[in-house]
C-alpha cells in the first residue's frame, strides 16, 4: 500500500493505492465473505467458484465488498503513522482509479480544529460575595410545615385557599366540549389551575350546592376550539378541607429534623443555604473565567461538529419531553414551529458548546492534564472501608460508568487547574 497526505484547510486528502496483489486480496476476501448468498445452477449454494459467480452477475459483483473490507485497514494504518491527523467524522470516499493493474481512494477527512488559545492565565474574575437572610430560613422553615400540613374537612362556605372537590360540565352553546367534565376533582381556591374567574366563583358555595358558572376562555388559549369563547361550567361542591399548618416550635423542630430546638434547626438551614450559595458561587466564576477564555481564543468550527451538537441537544429536549409523557412532534405543533426552527434556534448554542469543548482540550493537552490511575482509585474509594485496586474498580464499573468518572476528574484537575493559574 501506498499513501499520500495532502492538508487543505481543516482537511486532510489521503491517497491510498493498492497495488495488483494487494486489490487482487481484498477480492478474494469479499469474495469468501459474501460467496454463500449466491445460488448458482450447478453448484450447491455457496459452492460456486468465484470465477463463475462473476461470469454470471459481472466481474465487479465483489468490488463494493472489496472497498468496504479494505479501506478501513489501510486508512487506520495511514492514521496510526499520521499521529497530526485526528478525524472528527467518518472520511468521504471516493474511487479515483480502478484497473486490473490495483486501485486508488482518496478520502476526505474533516479534522479537529486547531484552537489558537487567547490568554488563560493570570485573568481575574471575581466570586460573588454569600450572605443569608433571615427570610430566606423562614421559607425553608416553610416549605418544611407544609409538608406536615393536615387537611381538615369543615362544613363552612368555601374560602380564598380552600381545597374543594368537585364535579363538573362545561358547555359552549348549551354542548359540552370535550376536556370540559370532570368527577371528584379536587381544586384549591387561588391557585389559578382553571381559567380566570373560574374559581374565583366557587367562594361563598356550601357542600352540595351546585352553580353555573360563566366563564370565558382567553383568546390565546391552547384549544383552537375554545379560543375566546363563552362558557358555562356546572359544578357541584362535593367536600371543602382547609390546610391547618404545624406550630413553628421546639416541638416542630425536634419532630421534622434531628435537632431539639428551633434555634439549632435555624442555624443548620443557614449553613446548608450558606454551602449551596458557595456552591453556585463558585460555579458561576468558573463559568465566567471559561467564558473570558473562549471568547479570547479563536477556532474555525467544521459544521460537522455543530451539527452533531444541534443533534445533541433536540435528542436530549426529546429524552426529557418523555419524562412528560410529551413527543417532540406534538410539542413543535403545539408550539407553531418546527423540528428545524428549533435545530435552527440551538445552532448558536451548539456552536459556543463546542468551541468552548475545543478550548478546554487544548488547554488539557498543552498543560498536560491527565487523569491517572491512582486519580480514579482515590475518588471511587472514598468513604469505602475496604479499598478495592485500579483493576478491581475497572472490574467493577463498565466502560460508560468509567468514562463518566474520568470527565469528572478531569473537569476538576481543569478547574484547579484554572483556580491556581488565576486570581479567583
Amino acid at each position: 500500500m501506498k499513501y499520500n497526505v495532502k492538508k487543505e484547510k481543516n482537511q486532510y486528502k489521503i491517497t491510498i493505492s493498492l497495488d495488483e496483489k494487494e486489490w487482487e486480496e481484498a477480492i478474494e476476501n469479499a469474495y469468501q465473505k459474501n460467496k454463500s448468498k449466491y445460488n448458482i445452477q450447478g453448484f450447491r449454494k455457496g459452492k460456486a467458484p468465484r470465477k463463475v459467480i462473476e461470469q454470471t452477475y459481472g466481474k465487479g459483483i465483489f468490488f463494493e465488498d472489496a472497498i468496504d473490507g479494505c479501506f478501513y485497514k489501510y486508512y487506520f494504518e495511514v492514521l496510526g503513522k499520521e499521529k497530526e491527523i485526528e478525524p472528527i467524522d467518518a472520511p468521504q470516499v471516493d474511487i479515483q482509479d480502478l484497473s486490473d493493474k490495483g486501485i486508488t481512494l482518496v478520502a476526505i477527512v474533516d479534522n479537529k480544529p486547531e484552537v489558537k488559545l487567547g490568554a488563560y492565565k493570570g485573568l481575574t474574575v471575581a466570586k460573588d460575595k454569600v450572605s443569608v437572610k433571615a427570610s430566606e430560613i423562614d421559607k425553608e422553615i416553610e416549605k418544611m410545615a407544609e409538608s406536615r400540613a393536615k387537611f381538615v374537612e369543615i362544613t363552612r362556605p368555601v374560602q380564598n385557599g380552600d381545597f374543594v372537590t368537585i364535579d363538573f360540565a362545561g358547555k359552549i352553546d348549551g354542548v359540552l366540549f370535550e376536556g370540559g367534565t370532570g368527577v371528584d376533582y379536587e381544586l384549591e381556591i387561588g391557585s389559578h389551575t382553571f381559567i380566570d374567574n373560574f374559581e374565583e366563583q366557587i367562594i361563598g358555595m356550601n357542600i352540595g350546592e351546585t352553580k353555573d358558572i360563566n366563564v370565558k376562555f382567553p383568546d390565546n388559549y391552547h384549544a383552537e376550539a375554545l379560543k375566546g369563547k363563552p362558557a358555562v361550567f356546572e359544578v357541584t361542591v362535593k367536600n371543602i378541607k382547609t390546610k391547618e399548618l404545624p406550630t413553628i416550635d421546639d416541638k416542630f423542630a425536634d419532630d421534622c429534623s434531628e435537632h431539639s430546638t428551633l434555634e439549632e434547626l435555624k442555624k443548620d438551614i443557614k449553613e446548608k443555604i450558606k454551602a449551596r450559595k458557595e456552591r453556585d458561587a463558585e460555579q458561576k466564576q468558573q463559568e465566567e473565567i471559561l467564558k473570558m477564555i473562549t471568547d479570547a481564543s479563536s477556532v474555525e468550527i467544521p459544521s460537522t461538529l455543530i451539527d452533531r451538537q444541534v443533534e445533541d441537544f433536540i435528542k436530549d429536549f426529546e429524552y426529557r419531553l418523555s419524562y412528560q409523557g410529551l413527543k417532540i412532534e406534538d410539542y413543535v405543533n403545539y408550539m407553531g414551529t418546527t423540528i428545524e426552527d428549533l435545530k435552527k434556534d440551538k445552532r448558536a448554542d451548539a456552536e459556543n458548546t463546542v468551541k468552548t469543548r475545543l478550548v478546554i482540550e487544548k488547554i488539557l493537552t498543552d498543560e498536560k492534564i491527565t487523569v491517572t490511575d491512582e486519580d480514579i482509585a482515590e475518588k471511587y474509594n472514598t468513604g469505602r472501608e475496604k479499598p478495592l485496586s485500579i483493576s478491581e474498580i475497572k472490574k467493577e464499573l463498565n466502560n460508560e460508568q468509567l468514562a463518566y468518572m474520568e470527565n469528572g476528574l478531569l473537569l476538576k484537575k481543569f478547574f484547579d487547574f484554572l483556580k491556581a493559574n488565576n486570581n479567583m
